[in-house]
């Protein structure tokens, strides 16, 4: 499973001209992103949702909310209710990163390592690396170190869009890190 894992974890999305835009719409919120050509990532305006059929261009105006910025790896992964939900990335190890579309904070609600089998229902379940493993707290440490990988310990949460809450199932699992 680890080779299937380790190819999973290094697909990359394929990178689109500037002028290719992307557009993701709620019923409160219209996404519009690109990816940069000159380095790896995507910038994010955020809109009222559009009434009718729109042209879906970047094109940022002065009252459009901006996400993302040079040197930020953020990727789109998908749009739930009032949360834009993003990845952080440059390779197979990333975090999960969550803004609030309804706040008005800049600041995301959400910036965590996780692992990057996300799971998107009416709710986001993840796996947040929280701590270091070793050979007492990981049966597959020694597997993963002779390979030449590292592990981490990643514990399940659940992020409830409706109210914004994360909680801990209480489940647990060794990861494998590059």
């Amino acid at each position: 499973m680890l080779p299937l894992l380790f190819l999973c974890a290094c697909a990359a999305p394929v990178p689109v001209l500037a002028s290719e835009a992307q557009c993701f719409q709620s019923k409160n919120h219209l996404v519009v992103f690109h990816d940069r050509i000159d380095e790896v990532g995507s910038d994010f305006i955020v809109r009222p949702p559009a009434r009718g059929k729109i042209a879906c261009v970047f094109d940022p105006t002065p009252d459009d909310r901006r996400i993302g910025a040079p040197g930020d790896p953020l990727h789109f992964l998908t749009l739930l209710g009032d949360y834009l939900i993003l990845t952080r990335s440059t390779g197979p190890d990333g975090d999960l990163v969550i803004y609030d579309l309804s706040g008005a904070s800049d600041e995301p609600v959400i910036d965590v390592p996780a692992d990057d089998d996300v799971v998107v229902t009416e709710e986001l379940t993840y796996w947040e690396r929280t701590s270091d493993a070793t050979s007492e707290n990981c049966p597959q440490y020694e597997a993963y170190t002779s390979d030449g990988l590292g592990s981490v310990i990643a514990e399940e949460r659940v992020f409830d869009p409706a109210t914004g809450d994360v909680t801990e199932t209480g489940n647990a699992r060794c990861s494998a890190t590059q």
